[in-house]
């Protein structure tokens, strides 16, 4: 169960780490990123344009931004399928990764695989589990859409913004619940499995 909780608590860490370099990328883009895209524009992608140089700086802060939001996001997903190959340790991690990575698939059966690890815990408050479940996920799809559908179709640099980035942290914040509620009756079933035991030796 040690194993469980610190794959979990990397979860968590990750997910933080995505939401905070995300809101550093939606606060130079609301500063900077607008105007930084109508300057880039007005060169026609020429470096050797008059004032090019004068842009470099804004240009290198926003790859960084930029790399950082990946390198997160690419974490937070590599933490989670660690995390959930433990919480249900009976499916393969070609499994577990085919159910994130193949198209179509991957629209349905991750939470399937979220519901059979807390189904395989003590099963008590199925009703509030589901909700939870069901409303991350449904963020989740938001997310993708905002990414794939909305953000090709915006201004700026990214086209994130404060709207783009609460949806965001929404979905980072109700994964973690989801996380957390497995993790936490996998521990307690675990403990009251021990308890029996620990009892008769006592005896």
């Amino acid at each position: 169960m040690r194993s469980l909780r610190r794959a979990a608590a990397g979860v968590y860490a990750s997910l933080g780490a995505q939401v905070t370099a995300t809101s550093a990328l939606v606060l130079f883009e609301e500063l900077r990123g607008h105007r930084l895209a109508r300057e880039i524009a007005s060169f026609g992608g020429d470096p050797d344009a008059p004032g090019a140089r004068e842009v470099v700086g804004a240009v290198t802060v926003f790859a960084v931004l930029m790399m950082l939001v990946v390198t997160t996001t690419l974490i937070a997903g590599v933490t989670y399928l660690v995390w959930l190959r433990r919480a249900r340790p009976f499916s393969s991690s070609t499994s577990v990764l085919a159910a994130w990575l193949l198209p179509g698939v991957n629209l349905i059966v991750p939470p399937l695989l979220a519901d059979w690890a807390w189904q395989e815990t003590d099963r008590q408050g199925r009703t509030r589990w589901l909700t939870l479940l069901t409303t991350w996920w449904l963020s989740w799809l938001t997310v993708l859409w905002v990414l794939l559908v909305h953000l090709p179709d915006a201004t700026g640099l990214t086209g994130l913004g404060v709207p783009e980035l609460a949806v965001i942290a929404f979905a980072a914040l109700l994964c973690a619940g989801t996380v957390r509620e497995i993790t936490t009756n996998h521990v307690r079933s675990h403990a009251l499995r021990r308890m029996p035991a620990v009892g008769f030796l006592r005896a």
